[in-house]
C-alpha cells in the first residue's frame, strides 16, 4: 500500500492528525526538536487559543 492509499483509509477528519502524529515523530528521532521543545509549543498554542477566546467571549459580552 503506498502513501496515497494509507491516507485515503484514514477517515477524513482523522488525516490531520496522523500527518502531525508523523511528523513530530520525525522531528523528534533527527534531533531537530527536543520532546520538551514539542511540549512547549503546544502549551504556547493551548494559552493562545485560550486567550482568544477569552477576548472573543469578552468581545460578545460587551
Amino acid at each position: 500500500m503506498n502513501l496515497e492509499d494509507k491516507i485515503q483509509s484514514i477517515p477524513e477528519d482523522e488525516r490531520l492528525a496522523a500527518a502531525v502524529y508523523a511528523l513530530n515523530t520525525l522531528l523528534i528521532s533527527r534531533g531537530i526538536i527536543t520532546r520538551e521543545e514539542l511540549e512547549e509549543g503546544f502549551d504556547s498554542w493551548l494559552r493562545r487559543k485560550e486567550l482568544l477566546r477569552e477576548r472573543a467571549t469578552a468581545s460578545s459580552q460587551a
